[in-house]
């Protein structure tokens, strides 16, 4: 490597996750009673663009600051270490990563529609209170939340947190259930029972590109790709359900996005299947990256398994050698973590997933 100073081989490990997620609902608390006051001053009917804007940026320095936390503490830094290094020339499985979630987030968004549809189905039988929507009006503030905020804060910060620090901690135990066990907290985190299945979707996959390319900004990317087409498609709608209640547009575009989603996915998974097969069979080339070209050649053709040439991608250098030098620079042994203790990490863990749990209860029953 060229640079071993920005690279710390020191990871997290499940006590570090599981205190890490305790942290995220103590800060979530904190923003919440911050924003009781405020709200209160809010006329009935009033434009929450505003203050859901200051509510997105308030959340992001929180994560930001659960994050620097724990890398503080634990001595780990959450981008670069462990085993996981951003790197440049990857520009490659960051775009195809985009491309899968582009692809899942249109083809599952029916799925999510469907949970959140039953879940309202049961609150009705169960007689609880109609959800309310926040009012919004069509300005500047919408756009910059809509279009700047909600895609690129979370995709960075959440990341950091969520991939950076949880899903590496819980890989003490394996990379699968670090994966969904790091998904079920993502899900968790998002307070939104109605769009709780699909958030665990995004989070099993955004971690298994994480595990996969050991690079936490392929899964900012996807994250970022999840959210901006969530966002534009609130907009795209809006315009085809504004056309004089003309249900053609609305066809037209669910039919042209559909289909997009569809080649999207494809060409994701044959590329992502395809780089696994090849880090497998060499796994010293398990940190490089294969050209864009030969998944569109490879859907035609049908030759998933057939070899192609690698390219160098900043791979780190061989195995234990990043190791070495950083007990080298720090004056010997006992400067890495060990494994945190099973009792411990579960114990904090549970508490962490009981506030989650009571968010989640009360959010079901009061419709929020």
């Amino acid at each position: 490597m060229k640079d071993m100073k920005r690279y710390n081989p020191n990871t997290f490990n499940a006590l570090h996750a599981a205190t890490a997620y305790l942290l995220f609902w103590a800060m979530m608390f904190g923003v919440s009673m911050l924003f009781v006051p405020i709200m209160e001053h809010v006329s009935p009917g009033a434009d929450l663009s505003p203050y859901l804007c200051l509510e997105s940026v308030l959340i992001a320095a929180g994560l930001a600051l659960v994050t620097a936390i724990m890398a503080l503490a634990a001595k780990v830094n959450p981008v670069n270490g462990g085993g996981f290094l951003s790197r440049k020339g990857c520009g490659v499985e960051m775009l195809m990563a985009a491309v899968l979630i582009f692809g899942m987030a249109i083809l599952f968004s029916p799925l999510a529609e469907s949970f959140a549809e039953t879940i309202e189905e049961l609150r009705t039988l169960l007689r609880l209170p109609a959800r309310t929507e926040p009012s919004i009006e069509y300005g500047g503030w919408f756009l910059l939340y809509y279009l700047i905020l909600v895609p690129v804060l979370p995709a960075i910060f959440e990341e950091l947190l969520f991939r950076g620090v949880i899903l590496k901690g819980f890989m003490q135990f394996g990379k699968m259930p670090a994966v969904i066990l790091s998904a079920l907290l993502f899900a968790l985190a998002h307070g939104s029972y109605q769009q709780f299945i699909y958030q665990f979707l995004v989070g099993l996959v955004i971690g298994a590109l994480v595990v996969e390319t050991k690079n936490i900004v392929v899964g900012m990317v996807a994250h970022f790709a999840n959210n901006f087409f969530a966002s534009w498609s609130v907009l795209v709608y809006g315009f085809a359900l504004g056309r004089n209640g003309e249900e053609i547009y609305v066809s037209i575009i669910s039919i042209m996005t559909f289909l997009l989603g569809t080649v999207c996915l494809i060409a994701g998974l044959v590329y992502f299947v395809k780089r696994m097969f090849h880090s497998q069979k060499y796994p010293e080339r398990a940190r490089g990256d294969i050209a864009a070209t030969f998944v569109v050649h490879d859907m035609v053709s049908g030759t998933l398994l057939e070899e192609r040439p690698w390219y160098s991608c900043g791979a780190l250098t061989e195995k234990h050698a990043e190791q070495r030098c950083y007990l080298a620079e720090n004056n010997g042994r006992g400067k890495l973590n060990r494994k945190a203790g099973i009792f411990p990490a579960v114990l904090v863990l549970a508490i962490g997933l009981a506030a989650a749990l009571f968010v989640a209860i009360g959010a079901f029953i009061g419709g929020v």
